[in-house]
């Protein structure tokens, strides 16, 4: 609910103490408590123990994307490119007849395959064989470095076609492996493994291909169907399937409302979930909720906006970045752009932090004096009897006379007051963005953010000048934040690239220092991990940096209290816990499940299952 001071009174910037915008500022910095019935407390880590790691380079240092800029900037294969981007396929194959060999290779030539690949499943569901046979072998000639076997398995089912309908063609087909020959599962020779009991899967035993991996467990596995498409019932948004060591069922659970951020430890026993409306909900193990909260109404979430002014991006939603569940299942946490609050199940909180300001910012408190008016204001003010200019405290003392005349309890036989009286509670807080059950309105402040110095000073000819850059965020948000595996406490990562462990009462531990933030953060006791798109950290016993790999494009992240794994699409690896390398699965078709057993692990695809005997997760 927006307040009176940002949807009557509008937002105001001004360095000044007094400026045209009609902004006063007071001299005194801001901790934030203005206004705020349950404020955050401003984190101070300087006593807590600092861990600087090997920085996490950013993706675009490692994905090429300066040679790809480089790429599509060229005169001769810049147009390949563009054509490709908006899905021209016959203009890139013409295009790529007018380059020499050499300008055909690298990521051009990717390009120029896919469009080769489209037309020819073009041609072919059309009927027109010889025109798809003639541009396969084109293919062939022009990018021979991209031509995969699936490529040349159409290619030689082409020219079958062709000779079953009596087309005459002077082409012969190619060697390549029948992908029914190819192992279905097959390990890495440095693998300590032994792969056993490889068979088809009955219809009911296939896992279902809407389902997703959300996380590997000491006890089991969670999966998520996201999309719902799992469920025979309109109306659900997605499904929730918990599964234990040996993929066996626990409990399905058909859900009305979408799974828009998910929060789950390796070490926890439940899930929580916010849909895109804000309302958090916490599963246990069974899939029982343990709580429903809507965050849109958390009275925390509601003071933030009323009283912090910035710009925000998007939504409410995209406000929160996180959610999380502790391991008891008693306590939940989520964060507000640069906040993060811990609350039991019932909603009280246990602590509540806001990071502190990125360098060159302060907090300054200031009251607007402008003024503008939506159709819910206006409408809020003419049910109290008031028009602008308005005076804060005026609301107050009017809406107090006239809860006095309507409130039910001195109008026992007017059947009407009930809805009166909700009608000004309504507009109160619409014009103040407190509910006024609480009693507890007080005139408020605003923070306003602002520079402590100029960006650059310079002296010319004795003059000085000094130039303030205002551009960019102040605040650094809390983009990813869990639950600790022990002690309640919980680690937030920012925007920047610190993530910072707290206690259970919020106090911060240690802060880890990666120069990028992490997408995940997995606790299993003993080891922590740090993914970022392009680093895996490794942490043992809080402090120690175990290992760290440069995992860019190498798949999700599995944990369990054994080591850990990445899955790509045909690929599992697995690791110890020191980074070393135990081993690497391969599979031909796309890997759906994979469940811990007491003797190892079983992988699934999506018709055929095998055993890892040896892995133990």
């Amino acid at each position: 609910m927006l307040s009176l001071l940002s949807k009557l009174f509008g937002k105001g910037r001004a360095p000044d103490a007094q400026s045209s915008t009609g902004l006063t500022r007071t001299a005194r910095s801001s901790n934030r408590e203005s206004g705020r019935r349950e404020p955050p407390r401003e984190l101070d880590w300087s006593q807590a123990k600092y861990v600087p790691l090997p920085p996490s380079p950013p993706t675009w240092e490692v994905d090429g994307r300066d040679e790809f800029h480089r790429e599509c900037n060229d005169p001769s294969i810049g147009p390949v490119f563009q054509a490709g981007f908006k899905n021209q396929h016959t203009k890139v194959v013409k295009l790529a007849g007018d380059l020499p060999p050499k300008q055909r290779q690298g990521r051009v030539g990717e390009v120029i395959a896919k469009a080769y690949g489209k037309l020819i499943m073009q041609r072919v569901k059309s009927g027109q064989l010889a025109a798809a046979a003639k541009q396969s072998v084109e293919m062939f000639e022009r990018v021979p470095d991209h031509v995969k076997d699936v490529d040349l398995r159409r290619f030689n089912r082409i020219l079958q076609e062709m000779g079953k309908s009596g087309t005459k063609h002077g082409y012969e087909p190619v060697d390549v492996a029948s992908s029914s020959s190819l192992p279905l599962f097959e390990a890495s020779e440095d693998a300590p493994w032994t792969l056993v009991g490889e068979r088809k899967l009955k219809s009911d035993e296939r896992p279902d291909p809407a389902f997703t991996i959300a996380v590997i467990d000491a006890r089991g596995t969670w999966l998520i169907d996201r999309s719902g498409a799992s469920a025979p019932s309109s109306g659900v948004k997605s499904v929730l399937r918990r599964m234990d060591r040996h993929g066996a069922l626990v409990g399905e659970k058909t859900l009305y409302h979408d799974a828009y951020r998910t929060g789950i430890g390796a070490a926890g026993s439940g899930i929580a979930i916010m849909d895109s409306s804000g309302l958090l909900h916490a599963y246990d193990e069974e899939l029982n909720i343990i709580t429903e909260s809507n965050l849109c109404e958390d009275s925390r979430v509601v003071d933030h906006f009323r009283t912090i002014d910035t710009d925000y991006w998007g939504e409410f939603k995209s406000q929160v970045r996180a959610v999380d569940v502790a391991p008891e299942g008693d306590r939940y946490l989520f964060t507000l752009a640069d906040e993060a609050w811990c609350c039991t199940v019932s909603g009280d909180a246990v602590w509540g932090l806001v990071m502190p300001l990125k360098e060159g910012w302060k907090r300054v408190v200031g009251r607007s004096e402008r003024f503008g008016v939506a159709q819910d204001v206006e409408e809020a003010l003419q049910l109290f009897g008031l028009s602008l200019p308005v005076d804060p405290t005026d609301i107050k003392q009017k809406y107090r006379r006239l809860a006095q005349a309507h409130h039910p309890d001195r109008n026992a036989g007017d059947p009407s007051a009930t809805e009166r009286m909700k009608a000004l509670n309504a507009a109160f807080e619409i014009l103040t963005g407190v509910d006024p059950n609480t009693l507890g309105y007080e005139e408020s402040d605003v923070t306003y953010f602002s520079r402590t110095g100029p960006d650059y000073v310079m002296e010319i000819e004795g003059l000085r000048l000094e130039i303030t850059m205002t551009g960019g965020v102040p605040q650094d948000w809390v983009y990813a934040a869990s639950f600790a595996a022990v002690d309640g406490g919980a680690y937030l990562a920012t925007y920047s690239g610190k993530v910072i462990r707290v206690s259970r009462k919020g106090q911060p531990e240690v802060v880890y220092d990666i120069g990028a933030c992490p997408k995940e953060i997995v606790d299993v006791g003993r080891y922590t991990y740090f993914l970022t798109p392009t680093r895996l950290y490794i942490i043992e016993d809080s402090a120690k940096l175990a290992a760290f790999l440069d995992v860019f494009q190498q798949g999700r992240l599995l944990v369990t209290q054994a080591g850990f794994g990445l899955l790509t699409g045909k690929q599992f690896q697995w690791f110890a816990h020191d980074g070393l390398k135990a081993g690497e699965l391969t599979t031909r078709d796309p890997i759906r499940a994979i469940y811990a057993t007491d003797s190892g692990v079983v992988v699934q695809t999506r018709q055929h299952q095998v055993e890892i005997q040896g892995l133990l997760m």
